[in-house]
């Protein structure tokens, strides 16, 4: 019993770790996009941009989605984070009104179908420089493809931004955007030079 005590005490006086990360359950993960897709359009008076009638509740679980916070913070200017989330709202409410389905289900599915699986890096062999082809990681992959996404958005002939995403992202999902074929001729260039791919050999112990 006086082991217990004492472990007692000692737990709580060892300093305890705080992370910023905030944890959330799948269910409200869930419940804040189906929110999202159930949400009203109501046109704000002063800047005539339609806005979603979300709760503060909803909205704080949608911003730990790890896709569309990686998408508002490429889009977001100068640290004007709250008018880069209106902007990606306003765009899930235009796919929503075009396709009547779940806008975030065509944002993963247009992002997931840009995305490269691998990379070309210049490199030195010898005296001269080739491309070496290498992997990606799940979020290298997805801020390529919003990279793209972006690019190809800017050249569009839609008014607003938002609008213009919007048109992208449902480009990409029926086949028609210009984000596919630079990922294949990416695809095609790695291809190309898989033969200075470097391979390590691990040594085997007798």
């Amino acid at each position: 019993m006086l082991r217990s005590l004492v472990g007692r005490t000692l737990s709580l006086l060892r300093p305890t770790v705080v992370t910023s990360r905030s944890y959330v359950t799948a269910r409200q993960v869930v419940v804040a996009k189906e929110a999202l897709q159930k949400a009203e359009i109501v046109v704000n008076s002063r800047t005539s941009i339609p806005e979603p009638t979300l709760s503060r509740h909803a909205m704080r679980y949608l911003r730990t989605d790890p896709l569309l916070s990686q998408l508002v913070n490429m889009i977001m200017r100068d640290g004007k984070k709250s008018r880069a989330e209106r902007l990606v709202q306003t765009a899930l409410l235009d796919i929503r009104r075009h396709t009547n389905t779940d806008p975030m289900r065509v944002l993963s599915d247009a992002i997931n179908l840009a995305c490269p699986l691998m990379d070309t890096k210049s490199a030195r062999q010898g005296s001269k420089v080739v491309q070496v082809p290498r992997a990606l990681s799940l979020r290298q992959r997805r801020r390529r493809a919003i990279v793209w996404i972006l690019d190809s958005a800017d050249r569009r002939n839609e008014r607003c931004f938002s609008m213009r995403l919007s048109g992208e992202l449902q480009a990409i999902v029926n086949g028609t955007s210009g984000v596919l074929e630079k990922k294949l001729l990416l695809h095609k260039a790695v291809l190309a030079n898989r033969s200075f791919i470097r391979t390590q050999t691990r040594k085997i112990r007798k």
